[in-house]
């Protein structure tokens, strides 16, 4: 009888420790569930919250917070009390509570919060469920009881609202819930009954423990709690015994290393003079790629230590061996060494990989007398793709790019990205004289840019991408890499100077050319900071020259080189983006005039806007801002833009200048007639005015040039737009303009641009003579 109650005590405690195992594994740890619980609710209310009720969904969200907090607090509280096994039972029952509320609030969301009608948040809303029922089947594994009451009230409404739903279609992912239902279950079923079985073990092993001497429990626990794989072998060489860590290591099973010959069946041997090195002198050493029991198993990289195990005699009559996995350790070796040669988005070679690459393709190429060459490849206009279309579009963009490069290479070639959108090509073993050899990288910068202006089919319309190139050769002068990749981007910039889409080779002269155009850059930063850019005013007149209107024309005068011309520093700060910065303070200015002077002075002035300036997102609530701040008539300030921002997306250009239209500033096109005119998009923009394009009035005494513009006076009138006609010097073409319907004029026969006091000057005199 007492062995019997002996009995039940020890299998009571073996039930205790188990249920004591099963509750601590489901509060540790139990935050981080929780708050993926909470930021998938956060992100499904975020989704949801235009399609469903918005008052049921806070409500929901603030049930799921509050039991969120509740059972955190009870975590909190396991954690800080620690509590003894026999109170195991009542902190389960109050996490089965916090679960079961947890799945019921979950099983209302797909119940109540339903997107009925729209496939897409149905699709959202599925998605969240199964994958907080996939981290609860996993979480709540200790307690299937506990696992299986969540999932079934997180699943079975979502099932029934497909099922009320009705329709193949809803039958059929009502069917796909239950299956998934299904799968889940057993999924944490089986995790149940693995950790039951750990659980098990565990007690069973404690149990065990207890009755062994302590010097081998303490060896046992080195054993098996090591880091490292660890095997024991007889004198013959048999593995007697392994670790765990061993088995993980390798893969294999402990029956197959168990009586495993390790001077008989070995593979490699190197190993097998480091087991006899270590039978015979005490120690043996091994690092490398090994397949521990077969040469068809996986070949893993590993350091195993090998030494004799010694008897009071000092004769060696086992030996032990501890196996170090290498794997992450290599990883880690070529995670570093990718990272620090190759391009993480493209997988090509980076700056660093190709100077190497490029230094010893040069000292072959002159060893071997044959020649090569460096092809810069910069994507024209990439900061338009990712400005409007997105970075991620960007990112595309530049891999099929990489990929279209890599296919042109020959053995031996190089493709390298080496900035955001520059590419370099290296091109070796080229021979002929030096004439063939130009012929020749001619030839290779034509298939690169033909391969790379085909349309990318990136997005939902074709995109058009062309590239600049500037090459340089390498083979008869020694030079350094970094030099040739100097000498290829100075030609690719200067293909981008003559127009981009072209390929240029390098000159001596491109390096002059270079300096200057950096030296400008350095200097227009210099103008921003020091206010040395300012705006001057050229007068619009009526045909009784009355000052009607202006152009704010910007203007640098530098104090070393004098007044630098538009024509010279506009292009630079397209290119290096300091066209934004210039394009506020021309606003900035323009706003202020306005404000200094009048309607009855100057009733209206014009400012140019740049493309890249009109495609910024803030550009709409810049112009506000500046509006506002100056506190002027919006209608006071008329905005240029040229046809060209057209081009690109028209549906964009045309709601942004609607967006203008709100604000109540004027619009017109600058240049009409010089770009890309047509009817079809002219009748659809909300604009005010058509400027006729300089070389037009210029060559008035041609009839073809009396004919457009007398074409464009037509169509600005029949669209009912007003007309300006801009570079008038003479009263010949004065006089032709206004016969044919022309009534503002702007031009050196009038006024040549004006700081603001002249122009402040300019309007009196003529008000006075009015």
């Amino acid at each position: 009888m007492k062995r019997t109650r002996g009995s039940m005590d020890g299998a009571t405690q073996h039930g205790l420790r188990i249920r004591s195992e099963q509750v601590r594994i489901l509060y540790d740890g139990l935050w981080l569930p929780m708050v993926s619980v909470v930021l998938v609710a956060g992100l499904l209310l975020v989704s949801l919250w235009s399609v469903v009720d918005q008052r049921q969904m806070l409500a929901w969200m603030t049930a799921v917070v509050l039991i969120t907090f509740a059972r955190l607090g009870l975590a909190w509280c396991f954690q800080r009390k620690q509590p003894p096994a026999e109170a195991a039972r009542r902190w389960m029952i109050g996490y089965a509570i916090g679960s079961t509320a947890s799945g019921l609030l979950w099983g209302a969301c797909g119940l109540w919060l339903f997107p009925v009608s729209d496939f897409q948040h149905q699709v959202i809303l599925v998605v969240a469920l199964a994958g907080i029922a996939s981290g609860g089947a996993v979480t709540m594994a200790p307690v299937w009881p506990i696992a299986a009451t969540f999932l079934i009230l997180t699943l079975l409404p979502l099932s029934l609202r497909y099922l009320w739903l009705g329709g193949p279609a809803s039958l059929t992912a009502a069917a796909m819930v239950w299956l998934f239902l299904g799968f889940t279950l057993a999924v944490s079923h089986r995790w149940n009954r693995i950790l039951r079985d750990n659980f098990h073990l565990q007690a069973e092993g404690e149990t065990r423990e207890q009755a062994l001497r302590a010097s081998e429990s303490r060896y046992h626990t080195i054993f098996q709690a090591s880091p490292l794989g660890m095997l024991h072998f007889d004198a013959q060489g048999r593995v007697t015994d392994c670790n765990d860590k061993l088995l993980q290591i390798t893969g294999e099973s402990r029956e197959r290393f168990l009586g495993f010959d390790m001077l008989e069946s070995v593979q490699s041997i190197r190993v097998k003079r480091a087991v006899q090195r270590a039978l015979s002198h005490g120690e043996g050493y091994y690092e490398g790629d090994y397949s521990m029991l077969t040469a068809s198993g996986p070949a893993l990289p590993v350091r195993i230590l090998f030494s004799g195990v010694r008897d009071d005699q000092g004769a060696i009559v086992a030996g032990v061996a501890v196996v170090e996995d290498l794997t992450e350790r290599r990883q880690a070796e070529e995670t570093i060494h990718r990272q620090a040669y190759y391009d993480a988005l493209t997988g090509l070679p980076n700056r660093r990989l190709l100077s190497e690459r490029l230094a010893q393709l040069m000292a072959e190429s002159a060893h071997r007398g044959e020649h090569g060459a460096v092809l810069f490849i910069d994507l024209d206009r990439f900061k338009e793709v990712n400005e409007s279309l997105g970075h991620s579009v960007g990112d595309r963009l530049l891999n099929a790019t990489a990929r279209r490069l890599t296919e042109l290479l020959r053995d031996g070639d190089i493709a390298a990205r080496v900035n955001s959108d520059e590419f370099v090509v290296v091109v070796a073993r080229i021979r002929g004289d030096r004439q063939q050899v130009i012929d020749g990288v001619n030839g290779v910068a034509e298939r690169v840019m033909s391969a790379l202006s085909e349309p990318y089919h990136l997005s939902d319309r074709p995109l058009l991408v062309t590239p600049s190139i500037g090459f340089a050769l390498f083979g008869e002068e020694q030079s350094s890499a970094t030099g040739l990749l100097k000498q290829a981007e100075t030609a690719m910039f200067q293909a981008k100077t003559e127009g981009r889409a072209k390929a240029c080779g390098y000159l001596p002269s491109m390096h002059t050319a270079a300096v200057w155009r950096l030296n400008l850059e350095q200097d227009l930063r210099l103008a921003l900071e020091g206010d040395q850019l300012q705006l001057h005013f050229q007068p619009q007149v009526d045909g009784d020259g009355r000052i009607v209107g202006g152009e704010g024309l910007l203007r640098w005068l530098h104090p070393k080189r004098g007044m630098v011309q538009p024509v010279e520093f506009i292009p630079v700060a397209e290119e290096s983006g300091l066209i934004l910065d210039i394009g506020q303070r021309v606003l900035d200015q323009a706003c202020e005039a306005l404000m200094r002077l009048d309607a009855r002075q100057l009733p209206r002035l014009s400012i140019n806007i740049s493309p890249r300036q009109f495609g910024q997102p803030e550009f709409v609530a810049s112009i506000g801002r500046g509006i506002e701040r100056s506190g002027i008539d919006p209608s006071r300030l008329q905005l240029e833009i040229t046809e060209g921002v057209m081009i690109d997306n028209l549906i964009e250009t045309i709601e942004t200048m609607r967006d203008l239209k709100r604000i109540g500033v004027g619009l017109a096109i600058d240049d009409f007639g010089v770009g890309y005119s047509s009817l079809s998009y002219l009748k659809r923009l909300p604009l005010d005015e058509l400027k006729i394009d300089r070389s037009f009035i210029q060559e008035l005494d041609n009839s073809n040039d009396e004919a457009i513009v007398q074409t464009i006076i037509t169509i600005a009138r029949n669209l009912h737009l007003t007309v300006v006609a801009e570079g008038v010097e003479s009263a010949a073409q004065r006089d032709f303009l206004l016969s044919n319907g022309c009534h503002i004029f702007q031009g050196f026969w009038f006024f040549r641009p004006l700081p603001f006091d002249a122009l402040v000057a300019a309007i009196n005199d003529c008000q006075s003579t009015a």
